[in-house]
């Protein structure tokens, strides 16, 4: 990994070998890729002196002015898989404490040879995850029964268990925080600290309805606590290396990049919950409602969630200018009030023509990261899943998971929940159109796997979000009777897939539809009804 990678990244290869050694990373990680001993012997530091010369040079890319975006997403899926390099695992002898412990005084035989031939001797053979997992196991085993091992073999195992966490940059976000907290100036550690609080706070509030409303405010506070202190981090690594630099800043410097993404991937968790609290208490129906009666106050939350979002991508390298330029202008309407009018307009109109011009601005930026996604990954993970025995379903979810599993998810899940209330607000057609263009054929409704034979259009009456298009040539358009989100698994292949897509929510335009059945018809996005009767 370190030849490819190091020897690619200065020429026409680089994007190339930072994909596939990201897919290859990942698949390691989760266990896809089975791993087997080779016969030698080197020690963990080794690990450590290759994952520092790797993560200089991934940081000396991304600093770089000519860096491209699909490059900055490639190098932030490998950070997470590099060991850790303190200087603790780069000395000639690193965790020597397991060595102590296989050979403590007062415990039975068959322990200490256990300890010495699974975890000990594996370890200083060739260190991996596995090894972490076994010792994991072990530590289960010792902390049974409170009274069978010493407290000072127990907390000295605790302490090997923490090692080897570290080692392997598996600590949870709170400790990796705690662990760079002396490198931070005054104005770092106060961001450091409120983000703490909110996220302590967070962690002990108890789900119940009366603290239903709380837990909305406390989670918003906790993401513009995590949306400055994530400002501070991506500041500190904005210039390069020197070539100088001593080792213990690098390590550092590694710790600083590994919570920076941990808080990219704390802020997916946050959103996910503030949309589930918002769908309790009304969701797009209470905020069409307050928007009637004149109270945009209780829009506040879900843009404060949206600009935290659209923040988060740009922290990230994806096209910060405009994810600073919707969020200016969510910050602008959120603070704008309702007024009776706006010269001969209607206030709330223009308010609310203003929120879905951002809206859909903001839909755009998820697309785009959603198209380019298929542009990098999916025939490399095909390539390399078939030569290493991937297993199928993998392979063909790699790209949604990759989606599915990031901020960029949860932001389009609330441009969707926000432009429902806007539309519904206008009084507009309650059409979404997820792929454009224009076709005709037979409309059918849909059942089961769609099974066709012939060229047409489909209607669906419902649908999770997770099927398979499976379209090939038959399917040329589909009409959704439910909304969903543009990132959900079916509207990503239905794009993949240049199938035309569009949702319907209204009463009376879904009636029209069903009509229409078994008829041939036009299904044009740009109408204002999509299906219209040939």
């Amino acid at each position: 990994m370190c030849e490819l990678l190091v020897g690619n990244l200065e020429s026409g290869d680089r994007l190339e070998a930072l994909i596939f050694s990201a897919i290859y990373l990942k698949w390691i990680n989760t266990g896809q890729i089975p791993c087997f001993e080779d016969g030698g012997h080197p020690r963990p530091n080794r690990h450590a002196e290759i994952s520092r010369l790797i993560f200089r040079e991934l940081e000396r890319i991304y600093c770089m002015k000519d860096t491209s975006l699909q490059e900055v997403l490639s190098i932030r899926k490998i950070h997470p898989c590099l060991p850790s390099f303190k200087a603790e695992f780069t000395a000639s002898v690193p965790l020597t404490r397991i060595r102590d412990v296989a050979h403590w005084g007062d415990i039975p035989h068959d322990l200490k040879l256990q300890i010495k031939h699974t975890i000990q001797n594996k370890l200083h053979r060739n260190a991996g995850l596995e090894d972490l997992v076994a010792t994991e196991a072990m530590l289960a085993r010792i902390t049974r029964n409170p009274e069978e091992y010493s407290e000072a073999f127990v907390e000295q195992f605790k302490i090997i268990h923490h090692e080897l966490k570290d080692f392997s940059m598996l600590g949870n976000l709170t400790e990796q925080l705690e662990s760079i907290k002396e490198s931070f100036d005054d104005r770092s550690l106060s961001a450091l600290t409120l983000f703490l609080e909110c996220k302590e706070r967070l962690d002990n509030l108890e789900e119940s309805k009366d603290a239903l409303d709380k837990s909305i405010d406390l989670l918003l506070k906790t993401a513009q606590s995590l949306n400055t202190l994530r400002e501070v981090i991506v500041k500190g690594l904005e210039s390069s290396l020197r070539n100088d630099v001593p080792d213990a800043a690098i390590a550092m410097r590694q710790k600083w990049r590994l919570c920076e993404i941990g808080l990219e991937d704390y802020s997916f968790l946050l959103l996910s919950r503030f949309l589930n609290a918002l769908e309790v208490v009304g969701g797009a129906q209470q905020l069409k409602e307050n928007a009637e009666s004149k109270n945009v106050s209780s829009w506040n939350g879900p843009l404060g969630s949206l600009f935290v979002g659209i923040r988060q991508l740009g922290l990230s390298g994806w096209k910060p200018e405009e994810c600073t330029a919707i969020g200016n202008e969510l910050l602008a309407w959120k603070e704008k009030s309702l007024s009776e009018k706006e010269g001969s307009e209607d206030g709330k109109a223009v308010w609310a023509l203003r929120l879905k011009a951002t809206l859909d601005r903001s839909r755009r930026l998820t697309e785009e990261y959603s198209e380019a996604l298929p542009q990098m990954f999916p025939q490399k993970v095909e390539m390399l899943g078939k030569a290493l025995g991937i297993p199928e379903n993998s392979v063909r979810t790699y790209n949604e998971a990759e989606i599915r599993a990031g901020v960029i998810f949860q932001v389009s899940k609330l441009c969707t929940l926000l432009l429902k209330a806007v539309r519904s607000t206008l009084g507009s057609q309650g059409w979404d159109v997820l792929v454009p263009g224009a076709a005709h054929g037979t409309l059918i409704q849909a059942i089961d796997r769609w099974a066709v034979v012939k060229q047409i259009l489909c209607y669906l009456k419902g649908a999770p979000g997770d099927e398979v298009t499976a379209a090939g040539n038959n399917i040329k358009g589909v009409v959704l009777l439910q909304e969903l989100p543009h990132l959900s698994h079916l509207g990503v292949r239905a794009g993949q897939e240049k199938v035309i897509f569009v949702t319907c929510e209204d009463d009376d335009k879904i009636d029209d539809i069903q009509k229409l059945n078994g008829k041939c018809v036009r299904h044009n996005t740009t109408s204002n009804f999509p299906v219209k009767d040939l």
